[in-house]
């Protein structure tokens, strides 16, 4: 494990992704500070550098036990794979979490990844996407879901959740717990996350990262980025992992976003088909870049 500055061990490192977003970053960053402990950092990786994300991450950085860091670049549209990588070089745990800035983690999750993270395996999530309402209660303060026990999302749904694609229609089960594609269990298929929606949560050995050269930073506009990745993961042979139900992140409702333009689903495409494990252009050229 890394050390940090201190001397302490450092175990994983939490990469949160926001694009000009303050309100949901800073539920995000509430909810990790209850869940992780000193053997873990933040790290926020803002798409679009600005003063009052730079303030949201000053306030918690004072009021948090553990080691939260800020990398941003300047705003020239839509780059999350290259502030990504960024934040990947200025990590400093063995182990690297990938959060969506628009998606709160639930309690239990360190837990529930120090569990599945195996060699041989990265790890994906679920999400519950929360209705317009309940959001705003969440982003005003009002309701602190991170926190909720199965008996309250039990009470709250599904008035107040809009349930995510292929999870069960049973109320009992918005945060599944029936599935076996877990790392512990090799005999079982690999996990694949509802619409390869691998961006809201993703977690993957430092060394495996690092293997693969990390994101593509030629990805640029919203989509496919995190899919890319996930196929080089498994072109290097590592399996994809569901790590549990404390791994299901609640996901902000917010308008939805245009698909990827063309140029990404190619990049995808080529990917996909090539069996290729290395970034094009990933890790290794952004570190050689002149900072």
């Amino acid at each position: 494990m890394a050390l940090d500055t201190s001397g302490r061990r450092v175990e994983l490192s939490v990469i949160v992704s926001t694009y000009a977003w303050q309100g949901a970053l800073d539920v995000a960053l509430r909810a990790l500070g209850d869940e992780l402990d000193e053997r873990a950092e933040i790290v926020v990786a803002e798409d679009a550098a600005s003063p009052d994300t730079a303030e949201v991450v000053r306030r918690h950085r004072d009021a948090l036990r553990i080691s939260l860091d800020h990398v941003s670049q300047r705003d020239d549209g839509y780059r999350r794979s290259r502030i990504l990588d960024l934040a990947a070089l200025r990590a400093r745990g063995d182990l690297l979490v990938f959060l969506d800035g628009d998606c709160i983690p639930r309690r239990g999750l360190v837990d529930a990844i120090r569990r599945a993270a195996l060699p041989g395996w990265f790890l994906a999530g679920k999400r519950l996407h929360l209705s317009r309402s309940l959001s705003r209660r969440v982003l005003d303060g009002g309701a602190d879901v991170w926190r909720w026990s199965p008996a309250r999302w039990l009470l709250t749904a599904p008035r107040e959740v809009i349930r995510a694609p292929r999870q069960a229609n049973s109320v009992g089960l918005l945060v599944p717990v029936r599935d076996r594609r877990r790392p512990w269990r090799p005999g079982g298929a690999d996990f694949v996350p509802p619409y390869d929606a691998y961006g809201c949560f993703l977690v993957v050995r430092r060394a495996d990262f690092e293997r693969i050269n990390g994101f593509d930073t030629r990805y640029e506009g919203w989509g496919h980025e995190d899919v890319d990745l996930a196929a080089r993961l498994r072109h290097a042979g590592l399996r994809c992992g569901w790590p549990g139900p404390r791994a299901t992140v609640l996901h902000l409702w917010h308008p939805e976003r245009t698909h990827a333009a063309s140029v990404n689903a190619g990049l995808l495409a080529e990917t996909r088909g090539s069996g290729r494990v290395e970034a094009v252009e990933g890790l290794r050229e952004l570190a050689a870049e002149p900072q």
